[in-house]
This record gives structure tokens, C-alpha cells and sequence, in this order.
């Protein structure tokens, strides 16, 4: 840990404040938004306390791991949010007031955070949706799907007969699998079952460049406005750290054992993780890509399924430093961001009660820390909260 400690406070110490967003918060509070608060029918709603299974706690096939922490807790379930399984979500960074999911059953939906109420469905992709980015300095959400196709939706246009998809990006020869925006300029970046990452311009639509490097399905990609500006990970095992002036690969991690299905970077500092198919979770240091550590990982146990392993999704508290890894047999652990270690664990049940569907696919946390959503392959969004909350 004392790399850790040296280069955090070297990192702290030049760290570049990110600029203020193009648009201010005022006038992006501002943006119509009627077209999308219409009466749409409520999604069906779980009571907070069913009699068959307390909501308000995780269940756990073992102790939960004690912690001078308080717990999660499962505060809400959003039953049959979506006709298929829900693969991706993000959440408003400027408002913290409204969320989007897309799902296999190929729509993208915008709910509001103060009720959890249904407020849009967008349609237009053909195959499910696997990728979601919500702009910072524009009214933009953008998608990537099964379909190869990458769009734009401006979410200003709310009475135009076309809808308010106002660009397709062309070019992926397989589904778009992770998609993400660079923090100052206008570029678009995506990557997928092509195994290429392309970078477009966001106004033209034109490809801008390609980087090659991953030999498969590209699962993640993170941006920066300070170098390196792209990371990717891939089911190849890898990450790539790449030179965005150049056009080539900058530094590449093999550090990993299985494929890689999710990365995240910290929010406020120089460093962000990655989670494989066999459990592991790695920190890394930015600029260089140093390992930072290894978070500790709950024994597989003799009864648990080959998919026990498999990390699907990562987030990080932006207030906490809390660590959230999501399973694909409906795992759930939470570390401490900052020394690797697990502070509780447990299991979300399936609502279908086979746990073949009790998969977590994505997650995020909100603005505050107060609020984790996780999305599953029961079809269903659960909400999670400390004790507190």
C-alpha cells in the first residue's frame, strides 16, 4: 500500500480540475422535457415489505460479512420494468432526478427518480439494448444495441412527428456492446462484438478513427480529459490504455486470468478497477496503469454454480468510496474503495424464483450516495439504500 499512498497524493497533488459544463445546471434543468412526463401507465411495484421475502434486507446463503458500516438494504422493486432482461443503465449526473434503462426487448426507457415512475419509452433499435451514455453538456442520450447501430436522441425534441432520434452513427459490423463520450470534446466512442473501438464525431457522424488492438467483444470503455483519454477492456482478458494522438495502443494490462466484462473509474480521483469472469478485482493507477490492489473476493462455495465467478457490472460510490460488484448468479459485495476490503455481501433473489434469471447485468449509484440501482435478468430495477435511507 505505500504506492498506493506515494502516488495518490503525487496524483492529488496535480490533479487537474475538470472545466465547468458547456451548459450550466440552470439551463439544463430547463430542458423541456413534457413530451416525456405524459400519462404513461405505472410499472408494476413490489411492496416495500413482501410477506414471502423481507425487502429490506439481502438475502444471504452466508453470513453477511459484519461491518462497522451500515448495511444495504433493499428499499424498492420495480417488477416487469421490461419484457427481457435489462442490460444497462445510466443515470442524469447534472439533475440526479431521472434514469435510463435499455433491455433485450429492444426499448429504452426514462424514469423519474422522485417516484419511480415510468416517464418514456423510445423505440427504434431492433435488437436489444446494451449500452447507454447520457451527455453532460447537451440534452443527448445515446445508445448501442445488438443491432450494430449506434443513435442519438435529443431529448429537447418533444413534439416532433419524428420522434427525437436525430442521428445513427454506421459503421459496426456487431452489436454495440459499451459506449462512452470524452469529457471536453465532441467525440463518441464505442466498441463491441467487432472488437474495434470507433471513435466518432458527434455532430458530423463521421468516424473519426479506429483503434485496433482487442482480439475480442470490447465490454467497457472509459474516458479522461487528461492522458491516457480512452480505456478499454475486452473479453480477451485484456486493457488497453491508448494513445488518442497516435492512434495506438499506449500500454496494455494482460494482468487479468478470464475475459473482462466491466471497468469503472473513480470519479474524483486518478485510478478505476476492473472485475473478471473468475471474481477478481483489480486497482489501477493512472497515468501509468500500476496494479494498486487486489480486493478481496468471498470463497467460492462447494454448492455454488460455474457462474458464481462472473462479474457482470462495477460501480462506485462518488461518496462513499464504497465499491459495488454485481454477480451473475445475483451476487451482491460491497468493498471499501480505498483498502480492498469487504465490508457485506449477500444474494438478490429472482423474482421468477429460478436462479437462472437472478442475474445483475448494471448498476450505478446516485449523485448523492444515498441510492444504488442494480437492473437483473428477472426483468425487475431494485433499489438500494443504507439503513437511513
Amino acid at each position: 500500500m505505500t504506492l498506493r499512498n506515494q502516488d495518490l497524493l503525487r496524483s492529488y497533488a496535480t490533479d487537474i480540475i475538470p472545466p465547468d459544463d458547456t451548459l450550466s445546471e440552470a439551463m439544463y434543468n430547463n430542458v423541456k422535457l413534457t413530451h416525456y412526463f405524459g400519462n404513461l401507465p405505472a410499472q408494476e411495484e413490489l411492496p416495500d415489505t413482501p410477506d414471502d421475502q423481507p425487502s429490506t434486507q439481502l438475502t444471504t446463503r452466508k453470513p453477511t460479512v459484519s461491518s462497522t458500516h451500515s448495511d444495504w438494504q433493499l428499499v424498492r422493486t420495480l417488477a416487469g420494468a421490461h419484457k427481457g432482461w435489462i442490460r444497462c443503465i445510466a443515470i442524469d449526473e447534472i439533475t440526479n432526478k431521472w434514469y435510463v434503462t435499455g433491455l433485450a426487448d429492444s426499448t429504452i426507457k426514462i424514469w423519474d427518480f422522485e417516484n419511480n415512475s415510468l416517464k418514456a419509452i423510445l423505440t427504434g433499435h431492433v435488437l436489444g439494448v446494451r449500452s447507454l451514455c447520457i451527455s453532460k453538456r447537451f440534452p443527448y442520450l445515446f445508445s448501442g444495441g445488438e443491432d450494430k447501430s449506434l443513435r442519438c436522441w435529443d431529448l429537447e425534441r418533444t413534439n416532433s412527428p419524428a420522434g427525437c432520434q436525430i442521428r445513427s452513427y454506421h459503421g459496426h459490423l456487431g452489436g454495440v456492446y459499451s459506449i462512452a463520450l470524452h469529457p471536453e470534446l465532441d467525440l463518441l466512442f464505442s466498441g463491441g462484438k467487432d472488437c474495434v473501438v470507433r471513435v466518432w464525431d458527434i455532430r458530423s457522424r463521421a468516424e473519426a478513427m479506429t483503434l485496433l488492438g482487442h482480439q475480442n467483444d470490447i465490454t467497457s470503455i472509459q474516458t479522461d480529459y487528461s492522458d491516457p483519454q480512452v480505456i478499454t477492456s475486452s473479453m480477451d482478458g485484456t486493457i488497453r490504455l491508448w494513445d488518442l494522438r497516435n492512434q495506438k495502443t499506449e500500454l496494455l494490462i494482460t494482468n487479468h486470468s478470464k475475459s473482462i466484462r466491466s471497468m469503472r473509474s473513480h470519479p474524483k480521483e486518478t485510478t478505476f478497477v476492473s472485475g473478471d469472469g473468475n471474481g477478481e478485482i483489480k486497482q489501477w493507477l493512472l497515468p501509468k496503469g500500476e496494479l494498486l490492489n487486489e480486493f478481496q473476493s468471498s470463497p467460492k462455495e462447494t454448492n455454488q454454480r460455474d457462474n458464481s465467478r462472473i462479474i457482470n457490472t462495477l460501480s462506485i460510490n462518488p461518496v462513499s468510496n464504497t465499491l459495488f460488484s454485481g454477480y451473475d448468479d445475483g451476487r451482491l459485495e460491497f468493498y471499501d474503495y480505498m483498502n480492498g476490503t469487504s465490508q457485506q455481501s449477500g444474494y438478490s433473489p429472482s423474482l421468477s424464483g429460478s436462479q437462472d434469471d437472478a442475474a445483475i447485468y448494471a448498476s450505478t449509484f446516485d449523485m448523492s450516495g444515498l441510492r444504488l440501482l442494480t437492473c437483473h435478468g428477472d426483468k425487475s430495477i431494485r433499489i438500494w439504500g443504507k439503513s437511513s435511507y
